[in-house]
C-alpha cells in the first residue's frame, strides 16, 4: 500500500520571545509518528490546541520543524515544499473569501494564481459550483453570503487545483444541515470515485464515524492513538468515540 503522508519523529517546539518574564518553550508537535494511506479520508481529532493545525502547517511545508521527517506525496514536505505545494489543496480553519468577488470570481481567481490553464479552469469551476450547490449564486458577491455559503466556496477553492491530497481543517464550520451533507458527499466522492486522499480535522465526531477510513487522536502534541474508529473503541475498551476521545483528551483512558 502506498502512502500518502509519512512523519518520523516529528518535532515542532515554539520558542517564546524574549521578555521581562521568561516564559517555557512550547512544545506543540512531541516525536509525532503518522501515515496516512493514498485514496483514504483520515480523521485527525484533538482539542484546541492539541498540535493539530501545526501539523498541517508542517505538512503543507508553511511551517519548518523543529526536527524530524515529513513526506507528503513521495516528496519531502520540508525540504521540496514548493513541489509538495503543487499537488496539494488547503482549506484552513482560518480562512476567508475575497467578499468584493463573486463566488465564480473566488474560484477562477485562486486557480488562476496556482497555474490551472484557462480553459481547464472554467469548466472545473462550474463543474465545483454544481457540486456544492451554489449554481444559482454563482455570480452573487460572496459578501452577501452566510457563513455556511462562503465556507462552500472556500471548500471548492481548495479543490479547484485538482489536488491529489486535500487537507480540510473543520470544512462544515457554520454550516447548516443541508450544506454540511454536500460538503460531506463531496469528500466521499473525492475519496471513493476520484482517489483522493483526505486529511480531515473536525470537532464533529458523528462525522468522522461517517466519512473516516482511520482516525488520529492527539493529546498535547503527541499521536496518542491512530486505527479504524471501531478498533480504537475495542482497544481501549471504550463504548463509542466520544467516550474514548474524552477518555484520552481528559486523561481518564491511559495511553501510555
Amino acid at each position: 500500500m502506498s502512502y500518502a503522508i509519512q512523519t518520523q519523529n516529528l518535532t515542532k517546539i515554539f520558542r517564546q520571545k524574549l521578555s521581562f518574564r521568561r516564559k517555557q518553550p512550547v512544545k506543540a508537535l512531541d516525536n509525532v509518528n503518522i501515515t496516512v494511506n493514498t485514496g483514504e479520508v483520515f480523521g485527525l481529532l484533538g482539542k484546541n490546541g492539541a498540535g493539530k493545525t501545526t501539523l498541517i502547517r508542517i505538512l503543507c511545508g508553511l511551517v519548518r520543524p523543529t526536527s524530524g521527517k515529513a513526506e507528503v506525496l513521495g516528496k519531502d514536505a520540508i525540504n521540496d515544499s514548493l513541489s509538495v505545494r503543487k499537488r496539494i489543496g488547503l482549506l484552513p480553519q482560518e480562512s476567508s473569501c475575497y467578499e468584493l468577488l463573486t463566488a465564480k470570481e473566488n474560484i477562477l481567481y485562486y486557480g488562476g494564481i496556482h497555474g490551472v490553464d484557462e480553459e481547464t479552469l472554467h469548466s472545473r469551476t462550474d463543474e465545483l459550483l454544481d457540486l456544492i450547490d451554489l449554481r444559482g449564486r454563482a455570480n452573487d458577491l460572496t459578501k452577501e453570503f452566510s457563513g455556511g455559503m462562503k465556507r462552500k466556496v472556500l471548500v471548492a477553492r481548495a479543490l479547484v487545483t485538482d489536488p491529489d491530497l486535500v487537507f480540510l481543517d473543520e470544512p462544515t464550520t457554520g454550516i447548516d444541515i443541508l450544506g454540511a451533507r454536500v460538503i460531506r458527499t463531496l469528500i466521499k466522492r473525492l475519496s471513493k470515485e476520484l482517489r483522493k486522499t483526505v486529511f480531515l480535522t473536525t470537532h464533529d465526531l458523528a462525522e468522522v464515524e461517517q466519512l473516516c477510513d482511520r482516525v488520529g487522536i492527539m493529546v498535547d502534541g503527541k499521536l496518542v492513538a491512530v486505527g479504524e474508529p471501531a478498533h480504537l473503541e475495542n482497544q481501549f475498551k471504550a463504548s463509542g468515540l466520544e467516550e474514548l476521545f474524552l477518555g484520552l483528551s481528559t486523561g481518564e483512558i491511559d495511553f501510555e
